[in-house]
Formats: structure tokens, C-alpha cells, sequence
């Protein structure tokens, strides 16, 4: 029997987990408090590209299944389910902000008019869930249960991983809560995804690890790189030896600039806090993080050591999202390698394919980032290296706002992402610490 659902965020994971529902047979409802999103929902616009998204909500909205709303009171006032699905940017220490999951569970309690199955889908730290039920149990006297129900979602492939999972992992509290829940994704069990059904904290750890190995086989991969370079060995080759081992297996085994986007850079972090918060300093993570900086420093090396000079010099990066079929260039390597070549060269970021294009101020939730041109994650914080790790050789971010007061902007840009245009722009500046020009053209 279908279920009533409430899905709290429509963003990246939000929004898919929304239609997906929809599509097998469930009445939900999407909430967010950005009126202007909400009215772009219901008039078929997206607020991101994903392959496949705009097809799904619009054939779902369409059935009835699928609506938009701002207030919570009447997407909960009938429902079995609430999922969280809102951001948990990282924090300069590390660990992700968790004020959104805490706002929405004062929220939810306040607004519930019954007890219901609260899920966790955004990636939040192992125990989360019971500082969920302790505000629940604060702000409402109806009977909660918690699960923890994390997305394993690719970016560019998110709605085929959605609507055609592998797996699906969720942990719960309580009987009843596994019960619901496996109503909730019976449609998919019966297709073949498999179904892991666990303790909470296990669900909540699952996430961060499975995240932290992928990266794992990345910053592996390019380390072996270095090493086959210097023997003469074909890095694509040994990789698909590697890969053939099942015990391996092929996948995040490629080498290039490395890993970025919106969930590696901060998961690894979160992890890494989490483990020390623990009383495990987790040496492994930051030597993951090392190898990637160090891939991207190979990078850059290769640019100079062919250019010589960088003064004076055009570079063009070809390929500006984090991964191909999206148009996410949060944490991109390539914008970091931009940022590092602005120190010498004249950089265009320019499109790999119709639709995305790099962007200078690119706003992200409600912040806004400076960047330039690529590929993978996180927030930034002020003038300085990546706040979530420290000791990053390479790359930084520069808030915009301390660029302008300072009169060093030395990059800005016009943006062109799906179908929203901005005015083509042309900006010449001065830098202040190499006397070079900066010049970045944009066709809108």
C-alpha cells in the first residue's frame, strides 16, 4: 500500500529522492523554505542538471503523486515518513554543520500532529540520530522512530542510481520502523536491489566509509601514476589489471586530477573528525588527502614544465564540472588548478559539453565561492587553503567578499548553466603580487 511521504530539501538528493519515490507509487510532498525554488518546481524548472531530472518531476507532478509546498504543517499533517534531506556543510574544524538537520527536527516536532518514521538521507556523522530524537522527544509529545537511510548517488547518474538502486541500506530503531521502511522500497527489493537492514549508527558509519575507500582508490590510483611515469610503465594498463581482480574490482581506478565534488572532500573530513571525536586518530584519511593534492601539483607541474615560463601564456581548460552528465563545480579540481595557474598564465575555462559552463561566483546553497574552471566539493571559508583540512599544498579558495575589499578580484565571469544566462563578460585586472594580466572571456 502506497505511503504517505514528506521530503524535507529539495536539492541534489532532496529532489531525486522526491521523484523517485513518486515514480513507484508513493503520495509525496517536497518542502523548502526558498519560496522562489518552490515556484521554479511547480513551473517545471530544476534548480540543477541531473540526466533524467526534469523528465522525472515533470512526469510526476503531472500523476498527482508529486507536489511542492513551504509549509511543513500540511506535508506532514497525513504522514508516514519525513525524510532530512538538507545540507551539512563542513565547519573549519572539519566537522559538518548540523544546524539545518537540527532545525528541521525542532521543525518537524512542533509541526507533527501524530507519531512517524524520521529519516535521516542526508550524510551526517555516526550518532546523529540520537540527538534527532532527543530534540523530537523536546519538541513534541508524539511517538517518533528514527532510521538512518543514506543515498549512494553518483552525480551525473543520480536519477538511473535512484530509480534502479544496487542496494539500499537502512538502519532503524525499531520494528516498526525496519517495517515501514521496507514497505517504503518493496518496489525496488522486488526488482533486485538488494536490501540491508541495520542498527542506525551502523547505517550512519556505512556512508562515511564507502565514501572515504572510493576516494581511497582515486588518490591510489594516482599515486600509482607517479610511479608508472617514472618507470615507464602504462598507468591505464595496470589499472586494468588491477581491475580485473574481483577483489578489487575496476571502478576508481582512473588516475587524473583527482577527486572532488560536493561529498568527497567533506565526508573525508567529517570522517576524519568523527574518528578522532572517537578516540581513533585515523591516519589513513589524511594520507588519502595528501595523495590527491599531490596529484593535482603533477598536474600543474606538467603545465609548467611545458610552458616554461607561465607569464604571458593561455590556458585552456577543457572540462569544468567535477565528473561528466552534471553541472557541479563545487570543490572541482580543475578550479583549483585554475587558481593555482592564475598565479602566472591567462586561463578560459571553457565547456566540455552543451550546458555547463565554469563560473567565477558561483553560489552554492548560500554561499558563494570563488572560483574558476572543473571537477568534486566542499564550503570554503575566507582567504586561504581548504578550511576542512589542514595543510593543503596546493589550491585555495578566496571569499569574494574579502577579494573585492582587498581590490585584488583578479577573475570574474559570466555564467551559463542549462538554461539560465548571464551577460557575456570581459575583465581585464591587475594582480597584485605578479604584475600579470588576467583575461577570462565568456559567450553567452
Amino acid at each position: 500500500m502506497p505511503l504517505n511521504i514528506a521530503v524535507v530539501g529539495t536539492g541534489h538528493v532532496g529532489l531525486i529522492t522526491a521523484g523517485t519515490l513518486a515514480r513507484f507509487g508513493h503520495t509525496v510532498i517536497g518542502i523548502d523554505d526558498n519560496r522562489a525554488k518552490i515556484e521554479s518546481l511547480r513551473a517545471g524548472r530544476m534548480p540543477f542538471f541531473e540526466v533524467g531530472l526534469s523528465e522525472l518531476i515533470e512526469e510526476e507532478t503531472a500523476s498527482g503523486r508529486l507536489r511542492f509546498t513551504q509549509d511543513l504543517t500540511e506535508a506532514v499533517a497525513e504522514g508516514d515518513v519525513a525524510f532530512i534531506c538538507v545540507g551539512t556543510p563542513g565547519r573549519p574544524t572539519g566537522e559538518p554543520n548540523m544546524l539545518a538537520v537540527e532545525g528541521v527536527a525542532t521543525a518537524l516536532g512542533k509541526a507533527a500532529t501524530h507519531g512517524m518514521v524520521v529519516v535521516e538521507k542526508s550524510t551526517v556523522p555516526v550518532q546523529t540520530a540520537a540527538r534527532i530524537r532527543t530534540v523530537l522527544g523536546r519538541t513534541s509529545p508524539h511517538p517518533f522512530h528514527l532510521a538512518s537511510n543514506p543515498e549512494f548517488l553518483r552525480e551525473g547518474r543520480a536519477v538511473e542510481d535512484s530509480l534502479h538502486p544496487d542496494r539500499i541500506l537502512v538502519g532503524a530503531d525499531s520494528p516498526e520502523a525496519h517495517e515501514v521502511m521496507a514497505r517504503l522500497y518493496e518496489p525496488m527489493v522486488a526488482a533486485g536491489a538488494r536490501y540491508f537492514a541495520t542498527d542506525v549508527s551502523t547505517a550512519e558509519l556505512a556512508k562515511h566509509a564507502c565514501n572515504a575507500f572510493l576516494a581511497l582508490k582515486i588518490s591510489f590510483a594516482n599515486g600509482l601514476a607517479r610511479v608508472c611515469e617514472a618507470s615507464g610503465a602504462d598507468v591505464v594498463s595496470v589499472a586494468d589489471i588491477m581491475g580485473s581482480d574481483p577483489r578489487i574490482g575496476r571502478d576508481f581506478l582512473n588516475a587524473g586530477l583527482g577527486w572532488g565534488g560536493s561529498c568527497f572532500p567533506k565526508d573525508l573530513a567529517a570522517f576524519r573528525a568523527q574518528s578522532l571525536r572517537l578516540g581513533y586518530p585515523f591516519g589513513l584519511l589524511d594520507e588519502i588527502v595528501k595523495a590527491n593534492d599531490e596529484a593535482l601539483a603533477s598536474a600543474f607541474n606538467k603545465i609548467k614544465e611545458a610552458l616554461w615560463n607561465l607569464e604571458g601564456k593561455r590556458v585552456v581548460l577543457l572540462g569544468l564540472a567535477f565528473k561528466p552528465g552534471t553541472d557541479d563545480v563545487r570543490e572541482s579540481p580543475a578550479l583549483r588548478l585554475a587558481q593555482i595557474l592564475l598565479d602566472g598564465s591567462e586561463v578560459v575555462p571553457a565547456p566540455r559539453h552543451e550546458g555547463v559552463v565554469a563560473d567565477d561566483l558561483m553560489t552554492v546553497g548560500q554561499q558563494t565561492f570563488a572560483q574558476v574552471g572543473a571537477e568534486e566539493s566542499g564550503p570554503p571559508g575566507d582567504e586561504g587553503s581548504h578550511p576542512a583540512v589542514a595543510g593543503r599544498p596546493v589550491g585555495r579558495y578566496v571569499n569574494p567578499a574579502s577579494r573585492a575589499a582587498s581590490g585584488s578580484n583578479r577573475l570574474r565571469q559570466s555564467t551559463r548553466i542549462g538554461t539560465v544566462r548571464m551577460p557575456f563578460s570581459r575583465t581585464r585586472s591587475r594582480s597584485a603580487n605578479s604584475g600579470h594580466s588576467v583575461q577570462t572571456t565568456r559567450q553567452s
